[in-house]
């Protein structure tokens, strides 16, 4: 079994709403460098904050871009991504466009997926977020084909501030993966409990999940080992 610590990096802890305040981002990185997560995931406007808050802790700042909606031009996505490479963001998570997605636009989609993974390059992991919600099944395996083909790092499956993910839409994912493109769960309650993470760890191939409650969950895992007698 993994231990708390390797656990823990399967986790990104999502501070993602537009009424967040300084403080709230600061009690993030506190959660974030307590429990030893992957990476706080921000809003670009805070993630100078938690890059210098989170320094020498080994949780990485990262950002979102084109969020919620993903319906940005091309221009400023791009624009928006560049700053949070440069700024030293350790992961960038963008949102597709949606409506380019649905209209059979493949040749805008590719584009913007393909320069996503070149300007993140090999230090910044790149998540592509499906808003599965919206998306059907066919647009779902297409979509995670696509990136697949392109490298992104990982296939995400929602903002949460749509509609939430459920285990059909991860299985089509995990069925249409290659290479070494992996899964990102986000999008979902904040009650998120353990149960569903190790089931979708052990059974769905999900190797990353993104949520606000990441602290609790990894706490009860720490809590699982120690009635168990692991370590």
């Amino acid at each position: 079994m993994l231990t708390v610590a390797e656990f823990a990096k399967h986790f990104d802890l999502a501070y993602l709403s537009p009424n967040l305040q300084k403080a709230d981002i600061l009690e993030a990185c506190r959660i974030a460098a307590k429990y030893k997560l992957a990476n706080v995931n921000v809003n670009s406007y805070w993630a100078e904050l938690v890059k210098n808050e989170l320094e020498g802790t080994g949780v990485g700042p990262s950002a979102v871009i084109g969020f919620p909606y993903g319906a940005v031009i091309s221009k400023a996505k791009y624009l928006e991504l560049e700053e949070m490479v440069k700024l030293g963001c350790k992961a960038c998570d963008m949102v597709v466009n949606i409506g380019a997605l649905k209209d059979r636009n493949y040749d805008l989609v590719k584009e913007e997926i393909g320069e996503f993974v070149r300007i993140c390059g090999k230090r910044c992991d790149s998540k592509l977020i499906f808003e599965v919600g919206f998306l059907t099944n066919e647009e779902i395996a297409t979509l995670t084909k696509i990136c697949c083909d392109e490298g992104v790092t990982y296939v995400k499956t929602a903002t949460g501030t749509q509609e939430f993910p459920d285990i059909s839409h991860v299985r089509i994912m995990k069925n249409n993966l290659s290479g070494n493109t992996k899964i990102k769960v986000s999008g979902v309650p904040r009650t998120f409990v353990l149960p569903a993470v190790l089931y979708m760890f052990d059974h769905l191939n999900v190797s990353l999940v993104g949520t606000r409650s990441a602290g609790k969950v990894v706490e009860a895992y720490a809590d699982y080992l120690e009635k168990n007698g692991e370590k």
